[in-house]
């Protein structure tokens, strides 16, 4: 926690110098202050990374502008998030572009695409280096969004009731799963349920479902331990969240603080990205040695089989429009050049 603190606090430092900011010089000017509808609880690794940004926000413009975080359901339901943020009901949000890909195609490539990238180093060189953030990027901005990725869990498969050692486990079972990953997990012979991930442990608890494709975090950030018995490896993805900000809010901004917001925000992402990572990481690792959850497999050969169970699915994906070709195809290059090749 203490390193977590003094890596915030460089940041702070180096943003001010960058940004040439006078904190002297702010005493006497507007506060603006907006509001941030999360998707997952407060409290949760997701929301994390709002909570953090905004403490940065504030901070680096020395109280100029304020973030208040709005829990789940507060201003509208999860899967109108994006909706009620382009007609600027709120200025910012938190979430998983998993829940909304039936509007923006893209938020597939955003989150992650199955047997895709398996680190975050390797999400960041797609975004940043390859130009797949652009294309998201672009999509957003149709609905007056601008769009920012950060990690979420390194470890993202099937949280389940039942062991998984072998692909024919799965079949006929009632698994939790967003955007692509329903596609997934329907290849794989189990039924899709919908379910927002503050709702997912009664869903559990009530046998709503059998399992779910969440990320390892919440073994601890939603006990989620206490409901599921075993966790799946190897990860089925390294998958990405956003944060997402109302273009005209950001516009209304000062050219200051909007140019803090808007070049800062990349960098107070990484730092809580890899917070993230370590937390997925940790919140694992004490549910096996508490005993509560134990860990499934699944070995070379039913991965082979799944790869190839996929594969259909990226071509489906990049048959939906050029933007969504040109980024599938960013993403086999990038594979073939890892030495993973999904074409």
């Amino acid at each position: 926690m203490k390193k977590a603190k003094k890596t915030r606090a460089i940041i702070v430092a180096v943003l001010v110098l960058v940004f040439g900011l006078s904190v002297s010089g702010y005493a006497e000017q507007k506060v603006y202050k907006w509001k941030m509808q999360a998707s997952y609880p407060v409290g949760t690794s997701v929301t994390m990374h709002g909570v953090e940004w905004a403490k940065a926000i504030e901070n680096i413009t020395n109280g100029r502008l304020k973030v208040e975080i709005l829990p789940p359901g507060a201003m509208c339901d999860v899967k109108d998030i994006v909706s009620y943020l382009e007609k600027g009901v709120f200025d910012c949000a938190v979430t998983y572009g998993g829940f909304y890909t039936g509007l923006i195609p893209e938020t597939d490539l955003e989150i992650g695409l199955p047997q895709g990238h398996r680190s975050w180093d390797e999400v960041w060189d797609a975004m940043y280096n390859r130009g797949l953030g652009e294309i998201i990027r672009e999509a957003y901005a149709e609905h007056n969004i601008v769009w920012y990725p950060c990690a979420a869990d390194c470890y993202y498969h099937f949280n389940t009731n039942f062991p998984v050692s072998k692909l024919d486990d799965l079949k006929g079972k009632k698994i939790r799963a967003l955007g692509v990953y329903g596609k997934y997990v329907q290849k794989l012979g189990c039924s899709v349920v919908v379910v927002p991930g503050a709702e997912m442990y009664m869903a559990m608890k009530l046998g709503t479902i059998d399992g779910a494709i969440y990320g390892a975090t919440g073994l601890q950030d939603i006990k989620f331990h206490e409901v599921v018995k075993y966790y799946t490896l190897p990860t089925a993805a390294q998958i990405a969240l956003s944060l997402l900000i109302n273009k005209n809010s950001l516009e209304k901004l000062p050219p200051d603080l909007r140019k803090i917001v808007e070049v800062g925000t990349r960098y107070i992402l990484e730092d809580t990205s890899n917070r993230y990572i370590t937390e997925c990481k940790d919140s694992l690792n004490k549910s096996v040695n508490m005993g509560s959850v134990e860990i499934c497999q699944l070995p070379e050969e039913e991965m082979t089989k799944m790869r190839a169970l996929v594969k259909p699915i990226w071509d489906e994906l990049a048959a939906k429009s050029p933007r969504m070709t040109k980024g599938v195809d960013i993403l086999k290059k990038q594979m073939r050049d890892l030495g993973r090749p999904m074409d």
